[in-house]
Parts: structure tokens; C-alpha cells; sequence
């Protein structure tokens, strides 16, 4: 039986007047200039591209200069005469003398760089700083001059050290591009000088498991910039970073410092730092301990202990950390401290009238612990791990221990899933499965492959992981478990994307490398209404998640709810009290208006179902008393405006509103702020007119244990040359191709003579035979039998 196919009436062939194959040429030839025109335009957008990250230098350096490849973490580097060479501050030494007082401790960081060039110079610097950091000062000197900060309005901080910058005064500016990272401008530095910066800071010391704690950062892992590059005027005159602004990032050229390994340095005997730390705990101590660096210390005659490095100054390639725990006897259930400060002169209070005198208090509050073994209630874990690349060497070890420790905590009744994500995110399950052992056998063998590459998308883990659980199965404790370094710049979006999803999940981060982000762990964990541990050793996984199962595996105090004595005027934070986990205490700092302190300071709660009170008597005589609790209170106020920010939006009227605030509170405490900055400015000019100042960025050492991802900076971390070899292998491709469109049509062409001249044109009529096709010598139709 015949189907037609396609079917049409026969015309005869004398009949018809077909194109020739010059029609055909020009009826699909493009423009020649419209494809040289496209072709010129991507090679340039490729070639600005690269320029735009810069994060390694096109040429190398002369013997007497270095590149961007010879120096490391806290270096001033500057201009030199060549186009892509550098001529360094010799990096004298960095110094921090951290004074511990209670529950503050106080820091004094002090950093030294020498011009060796023969110009004057502008040096921009990134400081990583603790994420709960309240900077409350800024100094530069420079041989026998002192240059004092103080605090403006960021924009007007700005415009003060631009014209100090142009007027060829030497000027300093510090602003808070993030809660634990700032950037530093030193301006007009002669040849030869040697600058010395300033920066001090307080920040609360941790409690938790019976220890206390304290962090000193000392460089950052590079954060992934996601988004699409946004190009300004103001870019290539005040930009430091590799990566360029984008639309979700837009400040992402002032948080990317060129990183650089910390042993091309060391060997000249720059970037370490020393370390001091004065410890007044008030309690007796069983053990002084640092996990990351070998210490000494000595007890002094007042009960105070002296600690230092025991090896001299460290290489600043990992944050040091400090803990010390009191003797059984005397571990902590409650702890008061007070300070009462008198206003600053030109500190404004309520409707514009004069500040009055304050009393500051900060609290240590420990519910007590269960009286009665709880069952233990089924749960549904999801389990996320970054493996982008900057989790690359030491970072992604650590990450699959913890979590194949965390798989072997699964029991019976319990749910879970495996989510891994970098670029691309991926689940090992479509929903939670059963915690059965060929189930858990599958998830531990697709953690043991797991590999360090690509970007660090992480929206779209987080939000594939909080819409994991089924709605209306209340049985199981739902649960979230993020691991990550936290190298991200997009923080305060992925806030509000936890804030959204969250639902009746909670959300504990655990915090991987030898310096990640403590602002993103730390901030996740409390709007996740969960908590965080970090893990900056191989050594550590055990003991970390160890702290960690016990927090997920126990019941925790809830419903807390504080009350004051009468007669107080009490402005306390956090506003809303946490849910407390196991082993946490109840973290607050205080201002008191009117009335003496008096009466008890009771918080009550749930705890495995029964109620419970905790007292704590508000005394002058009883308590301790604290320096710097008022700068510490001021910085936590400041941190809970900005969250009602992220959830109001900062371009309406709410949002505006809250500025104001914060504004004004940074500026009567005089701190670093979102909207205020310190600069400093030297009255006297000291760059003669006419002499040219040049500006360079400032790199920061890889911390230990990472590798350097090169590759992938312009999204979480490489470099010029990368950028460069990538445009030149593009063009190459773009011109091959464009060849090779020319050669394949010559050789059709070619192709298609030959067979004319082999083959004879089949002029075929009538019926076709089975299993063949007839085609009509035009092909006007086409018939299959």
C-alpha cells in the first residue's frame, strides 16, 4: 500500500527556473561587517573582563620590584614605575595585645609597614576582624606624629579623606564593609617612612561547654561574588578587589583582597604576628589552651595569667584561638558585670537634648540542666556540604569526616538525606529516606568520592534543603545541617532566604577551615533558631561534632523569658531570648536608665517539658566591674537594628528610619558602623605639589591547609593571567571557527561538483517499487511504498 508522504503536482522541469548557487550565496551570507563588528565586541568585553579582576599582575617584575606573587596577608603594597610590578611595604611585624576583663576582652592591634619606594604612596589594606567586633579606635603614626581617628558619617568620612588625599595630607579612613571585615586607607606615605596603624576593638568572650573562648582572625577565605558584573566610572579609581560589583553583590571589589600562599613570604620573615594576651577570668582555671598554636603562660601575683606564643610570631595564614576553662568547683551559673560611664560632650540624647549617664551591665545566666533521662525523639535530618572550590585541600577533609561521623549518629526511626552542593546542587534522595544501613551505606560511599570544585552557589542548597520535610508530619524533629566555609558575599540575602524558608525546621551550621566566616556561621545558626561549631583541624571533628550531637540529640530550654525588678528602665540584647541548647548559657548585655540597681534579675522557661526559675541579684557591690560593656551594648544594638533592616527593607521609610538610628548611636559611641567611618586627618601638607601618588591594593595569605583556586577567582577566586589565558583561548576559537565556517563551505561546494560530475541527475516517472523512494528529478514529491 502507498502513503504519500509529500505530494505536490508535477511540473515539468523545462518549466521551471531554479535558483542558481550565486542565489543561494547571497541569500544566506551575513554581513561581513556585522560579523567583524560582533567578533571585535566579545574580544573586547572578554579582554575588559580579565582587566577587571586583576588579581595577578600582566608583567613581571624587575629584580628590585615584586609582583602581586611575592607578597602575602597584611602587606602595603605600592605602585611601582612598571605597569604590573610592585614595590613593597617591607612588612615590619603585626602585634596584638588582647586585655581580658570578665566577659570583654580588648584589643590592640598594632600592624608596621615601611615605603621602600622612592614615591609617595596610598595603601589599602583588608582586616578581618571577629564578626561581633565593637571598633572604637583608629591611630596612625608615622615617626613621631600621631594621627587620631574619629567617627563620621561614612559618606562624610569619605569626602574628608579624598580631600585630605588630594590636598596631600596624610589621611587615614577605616570602614566596615562587612560586620568582620574592614578595609583600611593610609594616604601620603613618604619614601622611606615606616607607618604604624592602630586599631582598637572589644568583643565579647565566648562560654560554652564549661569553657571560655576568644578568636583573633588574622585573613579570610575568598568569598564566592555571585551575579552578573555591573562596570561603574568609580571602578578603576577605587577599586582594591578582584572581583568586579555585580547585582547581587555590589560592593564585591572592596571584599575580595588578591590572596597569596603564606610561604613565599615567610621565608623572608614578614607577615607573622605576636601575640599577648592579659587574662583576668576572676575564677580559678583548670587549663590554658590554644588549639591552633603551641602557648606559654604564667600566673601573676594579682591571679591574673600572662600568655604568649611559645615559638615567637606566627605566620598569619589561620585565626588564633584561646580557650580557658575554670576548675569543676568553680564553673560559672551566673555572672554580673557593671559599668557606668559619663555621656561623651558632644553626644546627643532623646529629641536632641544632652545624653545623661548610663549604667551598662552584661549578664551570665546558666539554666540548669535536665534532672531526668528524656527519650530521645525521632529526627529528619538533611545534611549539606559545600564542595565548591575554595573547600579545596584541608576544608573538604575536614568537611566529609564530620559529616560521615554525623552519618553514624543515625538510629533507628530517624530520617536523612545528603545534599552536596557547588555550582550545581544536588540531593542523594529525592525526599528524606529511612536512616537503614543500605541507606546510610549508599550516602557514606557518595561522601567518600566527593571532590573541591567550582562555585559557591549556595541559595539554591539552602532552599532546596529547607523544603525537604513534607508538610504535616509533626512526629520527627526536623533538623538541618549546613557544612561550609561560609565564603560567600551575598550574606545578608541568604539571611533572608533562611528567614522565609525556615518553617518549623532548625538550622545549625558547622564552620569548616582554618578561617572562615564566623558572621555568615554565627547569623545563619540564630535566624535557623539553631546554633554553630567551627572546625579548624582535622583533629578537631571528633570533639566538634561531638559538641554538636549533643545539642541535636537533647532537649533545650525554651519559652526564656527575662524579668527586671521594678522601677528599672531596661534596654537589653538580644531583645528575644533564644532557645538555649545544652551546655549554652544566656549571653546578655544591658543599659539602665533611672532607678539604683536592686531587686533579682529572674528568667524563667521549659525545660524537658517542666518549668523552671533562675535568679541573679542586681547589686553594685556583688558584681565585677566591666570596662567596655557600653561599646559592646552599642555594637549589639546596632547588630539587631540591621536585622529588623533585612526584614523591612532599607529603601523605604522603616528602613530609613532604622538608619537614623544606628547612625546616631555609632556616632555618640564612636564605632565603626554600616553608616559611619573613622578617618584621621594630619592638619600639616607633607607631599610637595606636584609629587604623583600612586594606590595599590593589599593581598592576604591563603589560610593553611587551602589551595589556591587560581582558576575559578572570578567567581570564588583566580587571577589576571588566568583571566588572560582564558581570553586568548577564546578568541582562538572564535577566529578557528570563523575559518573554519569559510573552509566548510568551500568544501561542500568541492563535494557538491564532484557529484554532479560522477553521478547522472535519475529522472525517474511512474510508480516506485517497494521499499524505495521516488523522487521526481526536482523534488517536487516524495512517495514511500
Amino acid at each position: 500500500m502507498s502513503r504519500a508522504i509529500f505530494s505536490g503536482q508535477r511540473i515539468p522541469r523545462e518549466l521551471l527556473v531554479l535558483p542558481t548557487e550565486e542565489y543561494y550565496r547571497r541569500r544566506y551570507r551575513s554581513s561581513k561587517r556585522g560579523r567583524w563588528l560582533l567578533f571585535l565586541v566579545t574580544a573586547l568585553a572578554v579582554l575588559v573582563a580579565a582587566v577587571g579582576a586583576r588579581a595577578e599582575p600582566l608583567a613581571q617584575a624587575q629584580p628590585e620590584t615584586v609582583t602581586l606573587n611575592d607578597v602575602k596577608a597584611g602587606d602595603l603594597l605600592f605602585s611601582g614605575a612598571q605597569q604590573g610590578s610592585y614595590v613593597p611595604a617591607v612588612h615590619l611585624g603585626s602585634h596584638a595585645q588582647i586585655s581580658v576583663r570578665g566577659l570583654v576582652a580588648e584589643v590592640r592591634l598594632q600592624q608596621e609597614f615601611t615605603n621602600r619606594s622612592d614615591a609617595w604612596r596610598e595603601a589599602v589594606y583588608v582586616l578581618p576582624l571577629p564578626e561581633q567586633a565593637a571598633v572604637a579606635g583608629l591611630e596612625i603614626e608615622v615617626g613621631d606624629r600621631r594621627i587620631v581617628g574619629k567617627v563620621r558619617e561614612r559618606e562624610q568620612a569619605a569626602k574628608i579623606y579624598r580631600a585630605a588625599r588630594a590636598a596631600g595630607k596624610r589621611a587615614a579612613l577605616l570602614e566596615q564593609q562587612r560586620p568582620n571585615l574592614f578595609t583600611n586607607k593610609v594616604a601620603n606615605i613618604a619614601p622611606g617612612e615606616t607607618v604604624r596603624v592602630y586599631i582598637r576593638y572589644l568583643q565579647t568572650v565566648a562560654y560554652e561547654g564549661g569553657a571560655f573562648s576568644l578568636r583573633l582572625p588574622t585573613t579570610l577565605t575568598p568569598r564566592y561574588i555571585p551575579g552578573s558584573a555591573v562596570v561603574n566610572a568609580e571602578l578603576t579609581a577605587d577599586s582594591s578587589g578582584w572581583a568586579l560589583p555585580t547585582d547581587q553583590v555590589p560592593d564585591a571589589d572592596k571584599i575580595t583582597p588578591v590572596m597569596q600562599p603564606a610561604t613565599e613570604l615567610t621565608q623572608l620573615g614578614s607577615h607573622k604576628i605576636a601575640i599577648k594576651v592579659d587574662l583576668e577570668s576572676g575564677l580559678p582555671l583548670a587549663e590554658i589552651t590554644s588549639p591552633y598554636h603551641d602557648i606559654d603562660f604564667s600566673k601573676k601575683d594579682d591571679g591574673r595569667y600572662a600568655v604568649q606564643l611559645r615559638n615567637g610570631p606566627a605566620v598569619m595564614d589561620r585565626d588564633f584561638a584561646l580557650h580557658w576553662r575554670p576548675r569543676p568547683s568553680a564553673q560559672p551559673r551566673a555572672a554580673l558585670f557593671v559599668e557606668r560611664t559619663a555621656p561623651p560632650a558632644d553626644a546627643a540624647g532623646p529629641a536632641g537634648g544632652k545624653q545623661k549617664a548610663s549604667t551598662y551591665l552584661q549578664v551570665l545566666l546558666m539554666p540548669p540542666d535536665a534532672t531526668s533521662q528524656v527519650r530521645r525523639l525521632p529526627r529528619e535530618v538533611v545534611y549539606v556540604i559545600d564542595t565548591s572550590g575554595s573547600m579545596s585541600g584541608n576544608s573538604i577533609r575536614q568537611a566529609k569526616e564530620s559529616l560521615l561521623l554525623a552519618l553514624s549518629r543515625l538510629q533507628g526511626g530517624d530520617r536523612f538525606n545528603v545534599i552536596e552542593f557547588n555550582s550545581e546542587t544536588r540531593a542523594l534522595f529525592p525526599r528524606p529516606v529511612a536512616a537503614t544501613g543500605a541507606n546510610i551505606g549508599h550516602a557514606r560511599a557518595l561522601v567518600e568520592g566527593l571532590q573541591a570544585r567550582g562555585g559557591t552557589e549556595m541559595a539554591p542548597a539552602l532552599r532546596l534543603a529547607l523544603s525537604q520535610q513534607l508538610p504535616g508530619d509533626d512526629s520527627l524533629v526536623r533538623q538541618v545541617v549546613f557544612i561550609t566555609d561560609g565564603a560567600v558575599g551575598n550574606e545578608r540575602a541568604l539571611f533572608e532566604l533562611i528567614q522565609q524558608s525556615l518553617h518549623n525546621t532548625r538550622l545549625f551550621t558547622v564552620g569548616i577551615g582554618s578561617a572562615p566566616n564566623g558572621h555568615f556561621m554565627r547569623k545563619a545558626a540564630q535566624f535557623g533558631r539553631g546554633t554553630s561549631v567551627t572546625i579548624g583541624d582535622l583533629g578537631e571533628v571528633q570533639e566538634r561534632m561531638q559538641a554538636l550531637f549533643t545539642k541535636l540529640e537533647n532537649p533545650l530550654s525554651t519559652g526564656l523569658q527575662l524579668s527586671w525588678p521594678h522601677g528599672l528602665v531596661v534596654d537589653a540584647y538580644p531583645k528575644r531570648i533564644p532557645d538555649l541548647y545544652r551546655g549554652e548559657p544566656l549571653q546578655l548585655v544591658a543599659r539602665i536608665d533611672g532607678g539604683k540597681l536592686g531587686g533579682d534579675l529572674q528568667l524563667r522557661g521549659r525545660l524537658a517539658g517542666q518549668q523552671f526559675v533562675q535568679k541573679l541579684a542586681l547589686k553594685h557591690s556583688g558584681a565585677e566591674t566591666g570596662k567596655g560593656i557600653g561599646s559592646v551594648w552599642a555594637r549589639s544594638k546596632i547588630e539587631a537594628l540591621r536585622d529588623q533592616q533585612l526584614s523591612v527593607g532599607e529603601s523605604n521609610e522603616a528602613g530609613r528610619a532604622l538608619r537614623e538610628q544606628i547612625l546616631q548611636l555609632a556616632l555618640n559611641h564612636q564605632l565603626a558602623s554600616p553608616y559611619t567611618s573613622f578617618v584621621a586627618v594630619e592638619q600639616t601638607v607633607v607631599r610637595p605639589q606636584g609629587e604623583g601618588l600612586s594606590r595599590s591594593p593589599v593581598p592576604n595569605a591563603v589560610a593553611r591547609g587551602q589551595v589556591l583556586q587560581r582558576q575559578t577567582y572570578p567567581r570564588t577566586a583566580a587571577g589576571l593571567q588566568a583571566q588572560l589565558l582564558a581570553a586568548a583561548i577564546l578568541l582562538a576559537m572564535a577566529g578557528l571557527l570563523r575559518r573554519g565556517r569559510l573552509a566548510r563551505g568551500a568544501a561542500l561546494r568541492r563535494l557538491r561538483e564532484l557529484l554532479r560530475r560522477l553521478l547522472p541527475q535519475p529522472t525517474i516517472s511512474g510508480r516506485c517499487v517497494r521499499g524505495s523512494i521516488e523522487r521526481d528529478s526536482v523534488g517536487a514529491g516524495v512517495r514511500v511504498r
